[in-house]
């Protein structure tokens, strides 16, 4: 059960919070999510190191003329970071994924959602066949096509990120996991040993970058440089480097 504190106190930190978390001048300041994995992102000692969220978030502060600050947060921490001001903006997002409200740039990181299955795993012929199937998830990530056909009998087994979510799977924990197309063709071709299967693809999607409301720099300016990445190839260069 959720304690209420006084309004003084809650006041008291609000106005710490603001201080804390207000961007550098020259500093773009954004969310490196921690549930993801190559070739989304690398994290090095918990600070990110790589992967298409750095590359795209380094070239979109370049065009802005300003230096790309990375902010690690777990699954929880993305919507209060992005209402509250304290990062700019997230890239590799869709809108269905977070809660609040945001600027959305143009639709620009193509994907799929899947679910991918272990080389011995009974074939799936449909989403139907996942009830009360032990199936890979990650904690607080929503599957709404998933529980929309499963309902109660989707048996999802969390996991803190999609590393221990695979590694999961590769253990029988579980037989099958939901994954996104990149990851898993990334995993297949830098770790072929694992033997991993495409079994179904259930939505395609172009993940957008979301910016705050609050953000350090208008958003018109934002969009305009997204736009140029992508007009001068700079965004299909950053997806080549992980195919």
């Amino acid at each position: 059960m959720q304690r209420r504190l006084p309004s003084l106190l809650l006041a008291l930190f609000a106005a710490l919070s603001l201080q804390a978390v207000q961007a550098a001048p020259g500093e773009l300041v954004m969310l490196a999510p921690l549930d993801q994995t190559m070739p989304v992102v690398r994290f090095q000692n918990g600070v990110l190191a790589g992967g298409i969220v750095k590359d795209l978030g380094d070239a979109l502060a370049q065009r802005l003329g300003r230096r790309a600050v990375y902010l690690s947060v777990d699954v929880y921490g993305v919507t209060p970071a992005l209402t509250s001001g304290k990062a700019d903006a997230m890239c590799y997002v869709s809108p269905s994924w977070i809660d609040g409200d945001y600027d959305w740039s143009v639709p620009m990181l193509p994907d799929a959602e899947m679910v991918v299955a272990q080389a011995n795993a009974p074939h799936l012929n449909s989403l139907k066949d996942l009830r009360d199937q032990p199936t890979g998830t990650v904690a607080g990530y929503r599957y709404p096509r998933i529980e929309q056909v499963l309902g109660r009998r989707f048996a999802r087994v969390d996991a803190p990120n999609m590393q221990a979510n695979l590694q999961n799977m590769l253990t029988a924990k579980t037989a099958y996991t939901m994954a996104s197309e990149n990851i898993l063709n990334y995993m297949q071709r830098m770790h072929p040993q694992l033997k991993l299967r495409a079994e179904l693809v259930f939505f395609s999607y172009k993940a957008q970058c979301a910016f705050s409301r609050k953000a350090s720099l208008p958003f018109a300016e934002a969009s305009r440089a997204i736009d140029g990445l992508l007009h001068d190839g700079v965004v299909d260069q950053i997806l080549a480097r992980y195919r």
